[in-house]
């Protein structure tokens, strides 16, 4: 990939901005780069660094020289901020954001740019998220919460659902302008260090959706989502509860929506299930449930934050 020269005329046919945001992954950046394939004058290759150590910082500038794209360096973490910045330096008409760690198919450029051409209503646009897995999926992981770990691969095409099923920010486009005019996404949320805070992009896409903007899911857009061994870990899982529940308490917040009785709900159920706080990490027994508190959890302690004032969340 290359970034286009200067065009005569100011003329610049760049269509789409490519966004890759890392941190620490070097690896896994030249892995995603090389699935976007060769040079073409319409795309536009980005890759922020979120702060990463200096090694890992290497690595990831010389995969950036190695396939063209152009390379900014952010001295602070923050996945919003590194999103942010790809938004303020992208030049294409839309911007799609990959993660690090997902490899897009051979055909998904051109997927992703006739998905476009076709539509001149349509202002976000995702698709399907197929796992890689780095070990096999526990049998003890409950099925409702295979999603969290950024998984789609349960809608085709021509499913009459499809058009509700909201895009995950590893797979997702949005056109620039409306991007821009809905401010990017939202620094209170997304990952940030060791907190795993999420729905930033559901943040934007319910903003999206309530201003009547067309959003559409197309399953033949496609990426394959490195699934680490790491996280097939009962004690990984309950802890992402917890932070799912901390995001969706302050991205309703940051949205304006209720959640005083909601949490209050959620608070009795903390109350019911505060026994399986004793159970060990490492244990698979009652593993939903402890989900659940966990989220409860998560979720109250959002609201507090914010409550008193937008408390440090770590």
């Amino acid at each position: 990939m290359r970034r286009p020269a200067q065009f005569p005329n100011g003329h610049d046919p760049t269509v789409l901005t490519v966004a890759i945001c890392t941190h620490n992954r070097g690896v896994a950046v030249a892995r995603c780069l090389a699935g976007l394939g060769t040079a073409r004058d319409d795309i536009d290759v980005l890759v922020i660094d979120s702060g990463s150590d200096p090694a890992e910082a290497e690595a990831i500038e010389r995969a950036a020289a190695a396939y063209g794209a152009h390379h900014i360096r952010l001295s602070q973490k923050g996945l919003s901020a590194a999103r942010n910045a790809a938004l303020a330096a992208s030049r294409g008409r839309w911007i799609a954001y990959l993660d690090d760690d997902a490899t897009p198919a051979a055909d998904w450029v051109d997927v992703l740019l006739t998905t476009i051409a076709q539509d001149p209503d349509l202002a976000a646009t995702g698709g399907s998220i197929l796992p890689q897995w780095q070990a096999r999926l526990p049998e003890w992981w409950p099925p409702s919460l295979r999603a969290v770990l950024t998984i789609i691969d349960n809608v085709r095409t021509g499913d009459p659902g499809a058009t509700d099923t909201d895009p995950y920010a590893a797979n997702i486009a949005f056109r620039r302008d409306v991007l821009m005019q809905f401010g990017g996404f939202p620094a209170c949320l997304g990952r940030h260090g060791g907190l795993l805070l999420s729905n930033e992009e559901t943040y934007i896409l319910r903003r999206m959706r309530k201003a009547r903007l067309k959003v559409r899911f197309n399953p033949d857009l496609v990426v394959h989502h490195e699934i680490a061994r790491e996280r097939l870990r009962p004690g990984w899982l309950v802890q992402r509860q917890y932070w799912s529940g901390v995001s969706e308490a302050v991205m309703l917040g940051a949205l304006g929506e209720r959640r005083l009785a909601r949490a209050w709900r959620m608070a009795a159920h903390i109350g019911l299930l505060a026994p399986l706080l004793v159970w060990p990490r490492g244990s698979t027994r009652h593993l939903e449930l402890r989900c659940k508190l966990a989220f409860a959890s998560g979720f109250v302690r959002g609201v507090l934050i914010e409550t008193h004032g937008g408390a440090a969340l770590a």
